[in-house]
């Protein structure tokens, strides 16, 4: 995983700043849809879910931005019966940093964050993923991706991948990968 994230800054600071077709900075609001797969040995008592997420924040300069997001994942809990055909929801909600570059119409970035994770339900007290009573675990995030700058350079279209940790969920770990519409309020 340092390797990939060495990698991807090394192409970021060799591919620099594009003259050809400037993206807009600023003020940006980014809406992405995608799923979240729970990482084993958790990935037994819970089943990949649709997922969508809400990003608002700054671009500090063309390379740094920092923001803050909501996101919504639903589950099927596959727990031993009873109960059976129980859904629950992972509520996440902190801030982070993005740092990037980009070379003509592609960026590249990565990201990593603080925040929290609310469950909706105790169906995972059954298997003591959480304890009774617990509802809130804080969580760190950290990934990368993609993003490609359309003709109007406040649009962008992304895809990312971010990994999750939430320890006071008997340190659940999970994959959240969206594709997004990223639109940017700026001129600069």
């Amino acid at each position: 995983m340092i390797r990939i994230l060495l990698l991807m800054v090394a192409l970021i600071g060799v591919t620099g700043t594009a003259h050809a077709r400037p993206a807009s900075t600023g003020f940006f609001a980014e809406g992405g849809l995608g799923a979240v797969y729970v990482l084993p040995p958790k990935s037994g008592e819970a089943a990949v879910g649709p997922a969508i997420q809400l990003r608002l924040g700054r671009d500090l300069f063309s390379w740094v931005s920092i923001g803050g997001y909501v996101a919504v994942s639903s589950h099927e809990a596959t727990v031993p019966p009873p109960p059976e055909g129980e859904w629950f929801q992972l509520y996440r909600f902190g801030g982070d940093m993005r740092l990037g570059g980009r070379a003509n119409s592609i960026a590249f970035f990565i990201e990593g964050g603080i925040g929290g994770t609310l469950i909706s339900s105790n169906v995972l007290e059954k298997v003591m993923t959480v304890e009774p009573g617990e509802r809130f675990s804080i969580t760190f995030h950290g990934g990368g991706g993609l993003e490609y700058q359309l003709e109007n350079r406040h649009y962008a279209l992304g895809a990312a991948v971010d990994g999750f940790f939430a320890p006071q969920f008997d340190k659940l770990t999970a994959i959240d990968s969206r594709i997004y519409l990223r639109y940017t309020y700026g001129g600069g």
